[in-house]
């Protein structure tokens, strides 16, 4: 029987596939465990079946149901049970460690997963962490603005993807965005902490570090939509910064790993400076996994460098996969943004999109006849381009102005956007 690995559940990003790709290609049986098979979309289960990956049910909010699910599938040819999954990446780290399987340690992992225990963890490293208070009734949530100033981020602790994180320029909007934080009970299954994040907002640019092992691999410029809203909409690999910035950037993630304790396998750091200037950097956050929104791909196509298949390695145990030839010096990816609300009627222009300069992959999310109304997060994206160039800027225009061809006709629906 072949070895096994099992996935705890499966992202819309494509990093999913890509870790059952790398492990088929090394002979590795791979499973989903999933705890609704039903709500996955159909483009992950033809990916998946193309790949020849299982697809099982489980309740993957509890390690011992993961146990026990690994174990009854795989028995003594089980080789690694991971996540590339944001939302069960602690879980998934619960269950290897119970198993005595290669993965990083569960407290740090549990640490990066909430924004509390990150903003704790760094209170230790001084200049590490922007102003920020952690409040749990809108009072406090007043006056932890009013001592920082307008304006403020309001956030919540436990999600991801810029769900429910808004820059709030008065008490007003303070109050609004902080009763609904403490009103939810839940978002996609999640349960969420009744508690809420207030941070002095950080004017300057934003980056991202792909790390691995506690050390930085290289730096990703992002690009955000309008404010008060921090919609991801575009990500350039490698960033173009003046070697003392990267530097800074760098020892910034840095410091933000060996705060939270993460010293194994993939991270995605998040540091944004405080001034345009680029003098004072601050971290943001440290996510216990490869960069969503298909950053790895943008390192692979620039580097060579394969981050999903070496974290799949090392779960396995295998070497570090020697990194292949570089498809250009960069790459980047722009997002097609959706309408506050619509009824998808129409897709066009995909393949002029896939004909343009440089262009490595073109991935529409929705389907026509979906219904959309938006939440102010990165799940108001409807598509994605990648392209490459010669620098960040030229495969920035590249994947631009291919996605600028794609045409979509939506049909107006009653009722407002979700997002407040």
């Amino acid at each position: 029987m072949r070895k096994t690995v099992c996935l705890v559940e499966s992202p819309r990003t494509g990093a999913g596939q890509d870790a059952a790709r790398s492990l088929a290609n090394w002979g590795y049986r791979t499973v989903i465990l999933v705890d609704r098979p039903e709500k996955l979309d159909q483009f992950l289960l033809d990916d998946y079946r193309a790949i020849g990956t299982s697809i099982v049910g489980c309740d993957t909010s509890s390690a011992a149901a993961i146990v026990e699910a690994a174990c009854g599938i795989a028995g003594d040819d089980l080789a690694g049970v991971t996540s590339v999954y944001e939302y069960f990446v602690t879980v998934a780290a619960e269950a290897a460690a119970a198993l005595n399987l290669p993965g990083p340690a569960p407290e740090a992992v549990r640490r990066c997963r909430s924004k509390a225990g990150i903003r704790s963890a760094g209170d230790l490293v001084p200049g590490l962490n922007p102003r920020y208070e952690l409040v749990h009734d809108v009072t406090g949530a007043l006056s932890a603005a009013e001592k920082m100033g307008y304006p403020v981020v309001v956030k919540p602790v436990g999600l991801t993807g810029s769900v429910f994180v808004r820059r709030c320029d008065d008490a007003t909007e303070v109050t609004r965005m902080s009763e609904h934080i403490l009103g939810t009970a839940s978002y996609l299954g999640v349960a969420m902490e009744p508690t809420v994040v207030v941070e002095e907002y950080l004017a300057g640019p934003e980056y991202s570090v792909e790390a691995f092992d506690g050390r930085g691999l290289g730096i990703t410029a992002k690009t955000s939509g309008r404010l008060p809203y921090f919609v991801e909409l575009a990500h350039q690999f490698p960033a173009t910064v003046e070697p003392g910035v990267a530097e800074l950037i760098v020892e910034t993630a840095e410091r933000g790993l060996r705060a939270v304790g993460l010293d194994w396998g993939p991270a995605h750091v998040e540091v944004k400076f405080a001034d345009r200037e680029q003098r004072i950097p601050r971290l943001i956050e440290v996510n216990p996994r490869v960069g969503g929104d298909r950053v790895p791909e943008l390192v692979r196509l620039a580097t060579g460098i394969d981050l999903t298949a070496r974290h799949m390695a090392a779960v396995v145990g295998r070497p570090e996969p020697e990194p292949a030839t570089a498809a250009a010096p960069a790459a980047a990816i722009r997002f097609v943004a959706m309408p506050d609300t619509g009824r998808l009627a129409s897709i066009d222009g995909v393949e002029d999109a896939r004909n343009g300069d440089g262009v490595t992959e073109v991935h529409i999310k929705n389907q026509i006849g979906d219904v959309y109304r938006s939440h102010g997060s990165n799940r108001d994206r409807i598509a994605h381009v990648i392209a490459t160039g010669p620098n960040a800027d030229d495969a920035l225009k590249n994947a631009t102005s291919a996605a600028d061809r794609l045409r979509f006709g939506w049909d107006p629906i009653e009722g407002a956007a979700e997002y407040v």
